[in-house]
């Protein structure tokens, strides 16, 4: 069977963040835990290795360098699927994770920063310049060199290369509270959430604990639900676990049908909301810091 071609390919592999990013889409501003092993789910991938090719992976969360293997990552997926990584970061746990610069230095890799508050990239620029070595070159948005579009880029004499992109408008999440406090979700018109959707319009298909997944919400709903348990009545929670993922060993099974309806809208696309309603949101703030300065300090 000739293999399916993916543009884009999104390994979520922790749900723990460092940031209470207010209208968070995958929800890691709240107390959302666990994060994946690379051993445990890397046989799932060599088998997927099998049947797609994928021009561009991205890793991400949560923060993805929190999660303590996210090395074994970044050199796993360049040996199975023999492609470079992007690391989606928010930028403040740069100068602790020991290899990662190496990691950056092989095979194309390379971490883009999504940072949330503007009033601090002053802060963020010292971080790079720590991480960086040797002759360090500051790369404006207008610059033919920024290939990236970033707002700012930094790259240094061993073409290590750190784009940032400031990301401060954030839109209403899925998951909101009622009046008792209890977390909840929307009753949206499912065609009409679906049709707004930015997980659809950019074709962010997660690939999540060896499955490939249409969205994040779709894996994440559920385990959000256990870890805290939404104020929804049993038909939704029957819908919010409905969905089935394509496992890579059920591919010859069901995997054309799967990918040739991954578009389309599904019964749970109910609990998105309707409109993407942009907005400057609080600044992100670590989460033992919460509605307090930012700063850059690591999180222990």
């Amino acid at each position: 069977m000739k293999k399916h071609l993916f543009s884009k390919l999104e390994f979520y592999i922790t749900n723990v963040c460092n940031l209470t990013c207010e209208g968070c889409n995958r929800f890691n501003n709240y107390s959302f835990a666990g994060w994946q092993r690379w051993a445990d789910y890397e046989a799932d991938y060599a088998k997927w290795a099998e049947h797609v090719d994928v021009d561009r992976i991205v890793i991400l969360g949560g923060e993805p360098l929190l999660n303590p293997d996210i090395l074994d990552w970044v050199y796993g997926i360049n040996r199975i699927f023999k492609r470079n990584v992007q690391i989606l970061s928010n930028g403040t746990r740069l100068n602790n994770v020991k290899g990662l610069y190496k990691a950056l230095q092989t095979n194309g890799n390379w971490i883009g920063i999504s940072w949330h508050n503007p009033n601090t990239i002053d802060e963020f620029e010292a971080e790079v310049h720590k991480f960086l070595h040797g002759k360090i070159t500051k790369i404006e948005k207008d610059d033919p060199r920024n290939e990236y579009g970033a707002d700012v880029a930094w790259v240094d004499e061993n073409k290590v290369i750190i784009p940032l992109w400031i990301q401060y408008d954030f839109y209403d999440s899925a998951i909101g509270r009622d009046a008792t406090g209890r977390f909840t979700l929307h009753n949206s018109r499912p065609e009409v959430a679906h049709n707004s959707c930015g997980f659809r319009r950019h074709k962010n298909y997660h690939m999540i604990k060896g499955k490939l997944y249409k969205c994040g919400p779709a894996a994440l709903f559920p385990e959000f639900d256990q870890q805290h348990g939404f104020d929804i009545s049993d038909a939704d929670r029957a819908i919010l676990n409905s969905y089935r993922p394509l496992s890579p060993y059920e591919y010859a099974e069901r995997g054309q049908e799967f990918l040739d309806t991954i578009d389309e809208q599904l019964t749970m696309c109910k609990f998105c909301p309707e409109s993407l309603d942009y907005k400057n949101r609080l600044f992100a703030v670590t989460k033992n810091q919460a509605r307090k300065q930012y700063t850059l300090e690591p999180v222990v």
